[in-house]
């Protein structure tokens, strides 16, 4: 068995149950006799689409993990491709846990708009992951300002 995600794009006039239903339907496809597992599922809600799809300007997002064999993918991907209340779908082989995005991040984080130091909190996120690659003059600055403070 592989681990793959779909990212599902549903019309928003959905409610979360009726997109629960669909969810159980597909996902019981994947999971008939045996052959697969679904291991997370992600509502990310209601968002804005970068363009509009069937003149529709908002989508209903969600995201699943599952494993599988290849063969039920193939039933499940000519379902969908039936649906006529799903406007987008996605499957790909699954690289780690699922993806969110980062105004979820921010909330399930607890933190607000900004960080301790005031920035905003997306800045610091890129600035952390410059960290990372050993940028060690910001670390020499860092100190000089903590020692200008004393003074």
């Amino acid at each position: 068995m592989r681990e793959y995600e779909i990212v599902y794009i549903f019309r928003s006039n959905f409610t979360p149950e009726e997109i629960e239903a669909k969810l159980e339907r597909y996902h019981g496809l994947l999971t008939a006799d045996g052959k697969g597992e679904i291991t997370a599922v992600e509502q990310w809600g209601k968002r804005r689409l970068a363009y509009p799809i069937q003149k529709q300007p908002n989508g209903y997002y969600v995201v699943a993990q599952f494993n599988s064999e290849p063969e039920p993918l193939s039933q499940l991907e000519r379902l969908l491709k039936l649906e006529d209340d799903l406007l987008r779908y996605l499957v790909v082989l699954s690289e780690g846990e699922l993806p969110l995005p980062e105004s979820m991040r921010v909330l399930r984080d607890g933190q607000a708009g900004e960080s301790e130091d005031g920035r905003p909190a997306r800045a610091k996120s890129r600035r952390k992951d410059e960290d990372e690659e050993g940028d060690e003059d910001d670390d020499e600055e860092d100190e000089d300002d903590d020692e200008d403070k004393e003074d």
